[in-house]
């Protein structure tokens, strides 16, 4: 490894190119003769091996993390648990529906059921039992159904009848209702014959009104007539006319008009005539306005595309803008959980020394008297950069014998990246210390670890039971006016876990 490292030192100096790089087999034998252990050591895996062995571990390793073989499923379960999560615990394993024998998701199978053709069903009219559902709806169907209280329409339904009786009432209901079903019929006809005698009051009062217009039409063709005869007589006496010396006048008189007539269309023309540059001039004028709004037109089309391209490149922005308001909200949060992480790094210590300050201690007190929040963990610590990992855990209204009396004071040894590395289980005395901010009277209490106990064997979680003094100090001290455990509302407490016969 040291060897490794100087190598990469030498390669971070010197300036190498491309060509001058080769593989290194006796770097690479090296490296892979490395003892390594099991990626899920974490999770149990007792393995210890090289490195060029692991990949083929990993293959088999009870503890390797897989994903489950049905493709909606999406979990990843350690190879060992995985038969058990396919036969016991998958939602999306194959399961039969008890009823009609088809294969469904286990997730969907209840609701499969719910409404499956084949599941028993009971009619709830005749209480007949050992029907399946799609054979309800056959034993219940209005027309076709053999259910003997199936409840039916009277046939006296269209009519106004309103009940519905079983088969075997219907008899009897209509026995026993002719008169008012009669009453029914006759209000209908009544009804009807009423209905009838508008449609005839209608009729008559068309006909009455034709009656009336046909001597009217009759006078109106008669004067047409005689209008056409009178024409016709004229028609006659002008033909006559014409025909004898005495229509020259008449002749005279309509050459006369036509001379007129042909004056005043000569005249039209002239005019025409002046008119005609002018109407030349105004086609040149409309034709220019004609190009000028042709071009205004193209102008406005160009305008109305620029203004589409310019609103879809705004809505593009605007949807860049969005995301990356979205990015930097991510990165609020990240920057938030990094600030966390290092003031919690801050806080941590390595020397196996706690000093942990309790403020809002009213509020956290209350808290806890009412269960809102019974308990909270402290800052983690270590004995060590690469020692035991623990915290302390605290119950301001006390836990087990010293609830409503004392405070509980716990402490708690959590899971760390060198638990491999450590001598297990943990055997180091523990001495917590209720601090007097008058610096005359400290509480101070301490034990040393059970072996036998599961809360000092090495963590297979994140944390292990906490074991400590449930009856660290009573309430009524921390009131004390002799003493200052509590000062503007804050406490402080120190645990120190014996390090002097650690490496």
């Amino acid at each position: 490894m040291m060897l490794l490292l100087m190598i990469i030192g030498l390669i971070s100096i010197a300036t190498v190119t491309r060509l001058q790089v080769f593989p290194d087999k006796a770097i690479e034998r090296e490296i892979k003769s490395i003892p390594v252990l099991c990626n899920n050591d974490d999770d149990g895996c007792k393995w210890e091996g090289l490195l060029k062995d692991l990949k083929a571990h990993l293959d088999e390793c009870e503890y390797e993390k897989i994903a489950c073989i049905h493709k909606n499923c999406g979990e990843k379960i350690p190879r060992r648990d995985l038969s058990k999560h396919l036969n016991e615990n998958c939602g999306f394993r194959s399961a039969a529906c008890q009823f009609c024998k088809e294969s469904h998701p286990f997730k969907d199978i209840a609701n499969h059921q719910e409404s499956c053709p084949m599941a028993p069903a009971r009619c709830k009219w005749c209480g007949k039992k050992g029907l399946t559902r799609s054979q309800l709806q056959d034993h219940q169907h209005p027309q076709t159904g053999d259910c003997p209280n199936m409840k039916l329409p009277c046939h006296f339904e269209p009519v106004g009848c309103t009940e519905k009786l079983e088969r075997k009432q219907h008899g009897d209901h209509q026995k026993k209702t002719i008169t008012a079903h009669l009453n029914m019929v006759l209000a209908m006809l009544l009804q009807l014959a009423t209905n009838v005698e508008g449609l005839r009051d209608e009729d008559v009062e068309a006909r009455e009104n034709m009656r009336a217009a046909i001597p009217r039409l009759d006078k109106n063709l008669n004067d047409q007539i005689t209008k056409v005869s009178e024409l016709e007589r004229k028609l006659s006496s002008y033909q006559s006319e014409g025909a004898t010396g005495s229509g020259s006048s008449g002749l005279k008189a309509l050459e006369n008009r036509i001379e007129q007539i042909r004056a005043k269309v000569e005249d039209l023309i002239k005019k025409l005539a002046a008119w005609e540059p002018r109407v030349g001039t105004f086609e040149g004028i409309v034709a220019v306005l004609n190009r000028e709004i042709e071009k205004c037109s193209s102008q406005m089309e160009a305008y109305e595309r620029q203004r589409r391209q310019d609103r879809e490149i705004i809505e593009t922005l605007e949807r860049k803008v969005r995301s990356l308001e979205r990015i930097i909200a991510l990165k609020d949060v990240a920057l938030a959980e990094q600030d966390l992480r290092i003031q919690t790094l801050e806080l941590t210590s390595y020397d196996g020394i706690l000093t942990w300050k309790i403020a809002d201690f009213t509020r956290k007190r209350h808290d806890a008297i009412t269960g809102k929040t019974a308990s909270f963990y402290s800052p983690c610590f270590f004995t060590s950069r690469t020692g035991y990992k623990m915290c302390a855990r605290i119950y301001l209204n006390g836990d087990g014998m010293g609830k409503g009396t004392h405070v509980s004071l716990f402490f708690v040894v959590m899971r760390g990246h060198y638990d491999g590395l450590l001598r297990w289980p943990f055997r180091q005395k523990v001495t917590f210390m209720l601090l007097d901010q008058n610096n005359r009277e400290h509480v101070i209490d301490a034990f040393r670890p059970d072996p036998t106990s599961s809360s000092f064997q090495r963590p297979t979680s994140d944390m292990n039971i906490a074991s400590g003094c449930p009856l660290f100090v009573p309430l009524s001290q921390l009131d004390s006016s002799s003493h200052a455990y509590v000062r503007d509302d804050t406490m402080y407490l120190r645990v120190i876990v014996d390090t002097s016969d650690l490496n």
